[in-house]
């Protein structure tokens, strides 16, 4: 008897072999792979994707009608998918499956544990009509005797459907919300507008954060310190007000209140007490791609596309590291089984010796935190990091030392607060110093908390027990609010994991926290690690978002566009209406296309009446010249210029595929964006000069660029001397 496993992808499907066939399968082995009663092969993803509203009524197909609206398709169907990077077609990988199919007893289903990996061995099989035998295995992480313990506590993939239907319904209400939603702002506002359930609530973070800042007016508050004598040296406390004196605001913004406190402390002398504490920095845990992709925007101003894109060549060129798109940062027991071994590598790789104790448990390792998926942390693959591109390298160590930190004690501090109540509020000081450093000696670039940050107070050393502040002396100061800070990438990507505590409803903010139950890292969060930072790039192609010196602002056309969106499809609240009925649907209490159905109730309800009568000016559509291709305008949408010939229809997961034009695009050369000037000048022929240009090796260096006829940027130049080596 023969059983097909069909795993998610291939390198989880060579993880099976390894375990299961009794074969010595390389990273790179080619699949399928044979052994033991078992054949293993694998997926790309997903296989199949919804097809084209065209494709199903032509009525659908450009140009687009409001006539038609809303385009709503119960038990929408499927077609072979196309590779987003390729653009290759997945069937022939579906064929081969189906060929598998003919020649086995029963299928054992090996998608990631979660409902799209439940969905993308479902829908195929569905695909193919086989009606054999399946049973559904659990795998969620690739240490071998895992998953041979897993392959014992298999389960019939019926009792499993639930959670591939759910996810199979948000497919669909995804492409009916987004195709109903686009078309009518796209018509109504007569320029291209996009509307997504994860894009648009995104977009609102932005717009109201930029808002928050336009709007920030500043003013003065006070602050009161008192000064005096002690046994302990000359002290100064911070006066902290109370609740009914702040009235729910941050500061004091009453000077008077101040100068009665300092007329009635100056001269006296004030008993304190002292208590002495000890606080502990535990060391961070290993990386989720959310914590990753923050950290390299903040560290290195990678945006968070570069270092998805940099993880995932870690992964392919190098085999350098776990799963790359993890949402968890807990490991299995068994990794820290593991661990000499694989942190002796990376340290080689590296050329550090770090002094490690594998005798420590960190919190990292627990058993029941991990869910889909693990942290992020290195294989035990010989890659010298000198083989490695610079910014390559610099995810790699990150990652490296994220995951040996585990293996090093925390930092302990002895905390010495004193404090005494005084009028309303409480006078306080604070002293710190480091007793043990811990990891910190290590890793002085690797924080887990704020301990750290204030840990030099300047404040003398007050030891526990009663003391005397003796010949008060009180001085104001006065200060002045600040707004909120833009968003970078990382900060964006982080309140992407947390939008629930932006969510005035408390009903809708539990519902998203529920969500998110039993997930380590998010907190009420809209879309997934893996797609947030598509979510921000699609934002910035479409010209809703840009960057300003390393910070995301939202364009005049988003906020125009943003406030004229219908109140019930532009915010987090979206997500968690749909949430509960997937759940009602995996539950089997709703059928498929229920979430489908309401998707339509909610359009219609602002179908006669959204953006009517409104405009926003120039519809984003800046014309800069005429194309190179076919001579018709160039326009300018976000940070790159197209050609107007061209037509985009969106996908089922959010992105948008080019179905007509001549394809012509000016994005940039070499990192460097072209202003609309310079995009201009090159459409006219000329010759535009760049400077602060980056290799793919990270040197840079300044060129001219002409614009080909075939619409290629190429360089005359002379290259000078790099700069600058890396990034930054």
């Amino acid at each position: 008897m023969s059983k097909l496993v069909i795993a998610e992808k291939p390198m989880l499907a060579r993880d099976i072999a390894r375990a299961i066939t009794g074969k010595e399968v390389s990273e790179s082995a080619r699949l399928p792979i044979s052994g033991n009663g078992y054949t293993v092969c694998a997926c790309s993803g997903h296989l199949l994707e919804l097809v084209k509203p065209d494709a199903i009524d032509p009525k659908w197909g450009m140009p687009w009608s409001l006539d038609v609206l809303p385009i709503e398709v119960h038990d929408w169907p499927k077609e072979p998918a196309v590779d987003k990077k390729t653009g290759e077609s997945k069937k022939p990988l579906i064929d081969q499956i189906a060929g598998l199919l003919k020649t086995c007893d029963s299928v054992i289903a090996a998608g990631d544990p979660d409902d799209e990996g439940q969905l993308i061995v479902d829908e195929l099989l569905d695909y193919l009509g086989y009606a054999g035998k399946v049973e559904r295995v659990y795998v969620n992480d690739n240490i071998e005797k895992n998953i041979v313990k897993a392959f014992d506590k298999l389960v019939p993939n019926d009792s499993c459907r639930g959670a591939g239907n759910a996810a199979y319904a948000r497919q669909m209400a995804d492409m009916c919300f987004g195709v109903n939603e686009t078309r009518l702002a796209t018509k109504r506002l007569d320029g291209l507008f996009t509307v997504g359930r994860v894009q648009t609530p995104t977009l609102g973070l932005v717009v109201k954060r930029d808002e928050a800042i336009a709007r920030h007016v500043t003013r003065k508050f006070y602050e009161l310190f008192a000064s005096g004598d002690s046994d302990a040296g000359e002290l100064t406390f911070k006066y902290l007000p109370g609740k009914e004196l702040l009235a729910g605001e941050k500061h004091l913004f009453e000077r008077h209140t101040l100068e009665a406190l300092k007329e009635k402390l100056d001269g006296r002398d004030l008993h304190f007490e002292t208590t002495v504490s000890k606080k502990q920095e535990n060391p961070p845990l290993p990386y989720n791609l959310t914590v990753l992709l923050s950290d390299m925007s903040e560290r290195f101003g990678f945006t968070a596309a570069e270092t998805q894109q940099i993880t995932q060549d870690l992964r392919d060129k190098y085999k350098a590291i776990t799963y790359n798109r993890s949402d968890s940062q807990y490991l299995k027991e068994e990794h820290r089984e593991q661990a000499p071994a694989v942190l002796a590598q990376a340290m080689k790789n590296l050329g550090v010796r770090w002094p490690l104790d594998y005798r420590l448990h960190s919190k990292a390792f627990n058993d029941g935190n991990v869910t889909a998926h693990h942290g992020i942390i290195p294989q035990e693959a010989d890659i010298p990091v000198s083989a490695m591109e610079p910014d390559e390298a610099k995810v790699y160590t990150a990652i490296c030392e994220r995951y040996a930190v585990q293996f090093l004690p925390p930092a302990v501090y002895d905390v010495s607060e004193s404090t005494v109540s005084v009028d309303g509020g409480t006078l306080k000081l604070t002293a710190k110093r480091l007793s043990d450093a811990g990891f910190t000696a290590v890793f002085p670039n690797i924080s887990n908390s704020r301990v750290r940050e204030d840990s030099d107070t300047g404040n003398p050393w007050v030891p526990a027990g009663s003391h005397t502040l003796a010949g008060i002396s009180c001085s104001i100061t006065e200060g002045e609010t600040t707004p909120p800070a833009p968003y970078t990438e990382g900060t964006l990507i982080t309140d992407m994991a947390s939008i629930a505590k932006y969510v005035k409803d408390p009903e809708i903010r539990e519902i998203l926290k529920r969500k998110d139950d039993g997930k380590k890292g998010e907190h009420g969060g809209i879309g997934t690690t893996a797609t947030r930072s598509s979510i921000i790039e699609g934002l910035k192609t479409r010209g809703y978002l840009e960057e300003r010196k390393g910070k995301v602002r939202a364009t005049d056309k988003a906020k125009a566009f943003y406030a004229l969106l219908p109140p019930e499809i532009r915010g987090a609240d979206v997500t968690a209406r749909w949430w509960l009925i997937q759940q009602d649907i995996a539950d089997g209490k709703a059928d498929v296309n229920a979430l489908q159905d309401s998707v339509i109730e909610v359009f219609n309800h602002h179908r006669e009446t959204a953006y009517v009568g409104a405009s926003i000016a120039g519809a984003g559509k800046t014309v800069v010249g005429k194309c190179p291709r076919c001579g018709k305008d160039v326009i300018k949408t976000g940070s790159i210029y197209a050609c107007s010939s061209i037509k985009n229809e969106k996908q089922e997961d959010g992105t948008w595929k080019e179905v007509a034009g001549c394809g012509f695009k000016l994005f940039g050369f070499c990192t460097k964006k072209f202003t609309e000037k310079q995009a201009a000048s090159l459409l006219d022929g000329k010759a535009v000069s760049l400077r602060g240009c980056k290799s793919k090796a990270g040197k840079t260096f300044d060129c001219t660029v002409v614009l080909q006829k075939d619409g290629s940027v190429e360089p005359i130049f002379t290259p000078r001397k790099p700069t600058k080596k890396g990034r930054r």
